[in-house]
């Protein structure tokens, strides 16, 4: 039993030098497998990238036409959702393929290019104001009694000797013996905007910028003011 425990014991003493130059060789065959493995793997994202923007990127660009054309529209909702969808993917699968450090300077110059694109729309928004846009901002400013161009209160008639500011509008009580008085025309003391003017058609007092009168339909273009 002596000679067999002895015959084990250095058996095992074999099997401990053995495994330790096995795993000296692993050691020192891993960082070129995993180098590998690494370049590998990265190739095989970027294919995958590759074929799943391949998808992609022709469903932005339809989506950026169709923003482009129809963004104002029965179905400008539908438009901006499948648009939002699209670039929502799209930033999901650069962040999932590509490098972290290429996805932060990628999403940087797309960020700088999306608020480039921005103050570039709203530069000609407010150089060119769309036609839609000037009568939504007129319509909501009269049914606030507020200038359109200042936000200043139209103090005329019953308001004339109130003040008012478009959250407090809600709690304005006009005192019952303050009389109408006449119908006149009006200009913004702040601004010098024309608000109420004389119809040619009708000669009554009419909304200045709104496009057709409330006594006669007479009609007239609006045009931003200079």
């Amino acid at each position: 039993m002596n000679d067999q425990i002895s015959t084990l014991g250095l058996e095992l003493s074999e099997l401990h030098d053995r495994q330790r130059a096995v795993q000296k060789s692993i050691g020192q065959k891993t960082p070129a497998i995993q180098r590998e493995f690494q370049s590998a793997n990265s190739r095989h994202q970027l294919k995958v990238a590759a074929a799943k923007l391949a998808v992609l990127v022709p469903l932005l660009a339809l989506s950026v036409w169709l923003l482009a054309k129809k963004g104002v529209s029965l179905y400008s909702p539908l438009i901006y959702g499948f648009g939002f969808a699209v670039f929502a993917k799209v930033g999901l699968v650069m962040h999932e393929h590509f490098p972290t450090r290429m996805f932060k300077y990628i999403l940087i110059l797309a960020s700088i290019g999306v608020v480039v694109k921005l103050l570039i729309y709203q530069l000609r928004s407010k150089a060119y104001p769309k036609l839609e846009w000037l009568l939504k901002q007129y319509r909501d400013a009269y049914e606030h009694f507020l200038c359109p161009c200042c936000e200043h209160p139209i103090r005329r008639g019953s308001l004339k000797n109130l003040f008012w500011t478009r959250r407090s509008l809600k709690k304005l009580r006009v005192p019952d013996h303050l009389e109408a008085g006449p119908d006149e025309p009006y200009v913004c003391p702040v601004c010098t905007t024309s608000l109420f003017e004389e119809c040619p058609s009708c000669k009554r007092i009419r909304h200045s910028l709104l496009p057709a009168c409330t006594h006669c339909g007479a009609s007239k273009s609006l045009l931003p003011e200079s």
